[in-house]
């Protein structure tokens, strides 16, 4: 009969404790990740042509500050080299380049909508989330910092015009 009454008040508190386990797994970090996915890095990679440089820089230093904790990697070359980046799965976040038949070669791997962020000369440059993004979000708040009002003065001193 002993067991019995051991066995029946037991069993209600192993069925309870049961229950919970699930849930402990249910904390974690606030970070946000594709689409404000969970566990998002917190840095982006941002693929620039060069002779956006001197701009991006600033850019990624306001960015930074603007959004601690985060950070702004860039890997700059001629447009068209890294748009074929992006098409071959090179990691990277954005994509801006001065080159349209560079940007539609990459038409594949574009998330969103273009955006036409600068001239200069016969050079309209344009930046784009990329598919392969570890953090859209992220990636977006750059490229709204890069086609807002204090993305566009940066880029103004650094003698690139308004589309």
């Amino acid at each position: 009969m002993r067991s019995f009454r051991t066995t029946h008040l037991f069993l209600p508190l192993l069925l309870a404790l049961l229950a919970l386990v699930p849930l402990s797994a249910c904390g974690g970090s606030d970070s946000t990740g594709p689409g404000g996915e969970r566990n998002a890095p917190s840095s982006i990679t941002v693929l620039a042509d060069s002779s956006l440089k001197d701009a991006f820089t600033k850019l990624g230093n306001q960015f930074e500050s603007e959004n601690p904790g985060s950070t702004v990697d860039f890997t700059y070359g001629s447009s068209s080299s890294l748009a074929q980046r992006a098409v071959t799965g090179d990691p990277g976040d954005v994509l801006a380049t001065n080159d349209k038949q560079a940007m539609d070669s990459a038409q594949k791997v574009q998330l969103g909508q273009l955006a036409t962020f600068a001239t200069k000369g016969p050079a309209v440059y344009q930046i784009v989330s990329l598919v392969q993004s570890k953090n859209t979000a992220l990636s977006q708040e750059f490229i709204n910092l890069v086609t807002g009002p204090s993305g566009q003065q940066v880029l103004s001193e650094a003698g690139f015009a308004a589309p």
